[in-house]
């Protein structure tokens, strides 16, 4: 699939397998929603060609599947939803950014983790919420809301919402990481 990418557009899209939509098959349902971005980035290693980085990731709807011959699946996506993704620091302003940075603190204080608190409070909001996502230890349904999220406030209150659930129910050190 890389190796395809990068001989055209260089642009790979990824989507999670929706563990509760059986297809009665042996190919896994898919969820609707998920996440391209262009390799900026790449090494070949033992002929193998991985990307390393990928930048300007935007969320897509699935319109429809393509068959193919290819060991990867392919499909049709709708970018429409979700152009806002296309425009850097778009809703930084919505963002609540003192309830992302109380649920952060009570968070890591909770699981009794090291934060640069200096580098968090530098970060715009864009960045601080994108990375606060990807990097937070949710399940991969928890994943896909914050993913499906159509801006970046929406995404900011999910994972609010998911990490105070968490807080609430006790279960903040399910995840490997958190258990040195």
């Amino acid at each position: 699939m890389v190796d395809d990418a990068l001989k055209s557009h260089r642009i790979v899209g990824m989507i999670q397998p929706d563990p509760e939509a059986g297809t009665g098959t042996d190919v896994p349902a898919l969820f609707s929603v998920g996440c391209a971005g262009r390799i900026t980035q790449f090494a070949e290693i033992r002929r193998r060609t991985l990307p390393y980085h990928a930048d300007g990731d935007c969320a897509f709807k699935i319109v429809e599947e393509l068959a193919g011959t290819t060991p990867y699946r392919q499909c049709r996506a709708d970018f429409s939803p979700f152009f806002v993704d296309f425009s850097p620091r778009a809703g930084e302003d919505q963002v609540d950014r003192d309830g992302v940075l109380r649920t952060l603190r009570d968070f890591a204080d909770t699981n009794h983790l090291q934060v640069d608190w200096n580098s968090i409070h530098n970060a715009p909001n864009e960045a601080l919420v994108n990375a606060l996502s990807m990097m937070s230890p949710c399940s991969p349904k928890e994943k896909q809301a914050l993913l499906e999220a159509r801006d970046l406030k929406g995404r900011a209150d999910v994972l609010v919402a998911i990490t105070e659930i968490e807080l609430a129910r006790g279960k903040t050190n399910r995840h490997p990481a958190l258990n040195p």
